[in-house]
């Protein structure tokens, strides 16, 4: 069995959106089952009394000060102290970088890092201000198939050419390794693609391998190896 984090607030809990799908493309990459688990929910004791496989954490579309940093305790603790697979995509990806620069109990608030301001004169597209509060008009965001470049070698990529098409949906980005921390794959606009904890089968990846579509269906590759991964795992 596997776990799927959901990282999404309770009143939103009943909205349309992508989990469903995401795990049935889990569940069709590993041959196994796989459970949604809120993240308000999600601590050690959980991954012990499931005693999944591997775990997948969740992108997320809020921004980082929108939530209390109480709220990723959990999700730290898992990712720091159980030797089972990890996969944390997206805003999990940028979860994992805070939680091994410091130590969160200590910090008071997480804060978005965008990726970079846009020139004026640059042609690309930008967003509408929906929310005084957060407005991305000024900034560069991603948002389609992106090639990503490999720059290691690691079972996640088995298979996979060295310029992967991967769907990125994200202004923000993990801004430097976390301590010994391995980077495995770059892009354009985005340095911390891929990366890997020094020690322990956890990773995070900033695109969305969960959300491939034809013709772009390397990230059904990925989920593919990440299952052949944990299988193989403490074997």
């Amino acid at each position: 069995m596997y776990l799927f984090v959901r990282v999404q607030e309770k009143e939103d809990y009943y909205s349309v959106g992508p989990e469903g799908r995401v795990k049935a493309r889990i569940e069709e990459a590993s041959g196994e089952r796989c459970l949604i688990v809120p993240y308000q929910e999600f601590d050690l004791r959980v991954v012990h009394e499931l005693a999944p496989r591997g775990i997948i954490m969740s992108g997320f579309g809020r921004h980082f000060q929108e939530r209390n940093v109480k709220s990723f305790y959990g999700m730290s603790d898992v990712l720091h102290h159980v030797r089972l697979p990890i996969l944390c995509i997206c805003g999990s990806h940028q979860l994992l970088g805070f939680a091994f620069e410091s130590d969160l109990r200590k910090v008071r608030q997480l804060k978005d890092q965008p990726m970079r301001r846009l020139e004026p004169d640059e042609d690309l597209p930008r967003r509408p201000c929906t929310d005084s509060r957060y407005d991305l008009s000024a900034y560069f965001v991603a948002d389609g198939f992106y090639p990503i470049r490999q720059v290691a070698k690691d079972p996640l990529f088995h298979g996979l050419p060295q310029r992967m098409m991967m769907r990125c949906n994200h202004y923000c980005e993990v801004k430097r390794l976390p301590p010994g921390f391995k980077l495995l794959a770059t892009s354009g606009h985005c340095r911390i693609e891929a990366m890997r904890h020094p020690d322990r089968p956890v990773y995070g990846v900033q695109f969305h391998p969960e959300a491939f579509d034809a013709p772009f269906l390397h990230g059904r590759t990925l989920l593919m190896n990440f299952a052949k991964l944990a299988r193989s795992f403490g074997a």
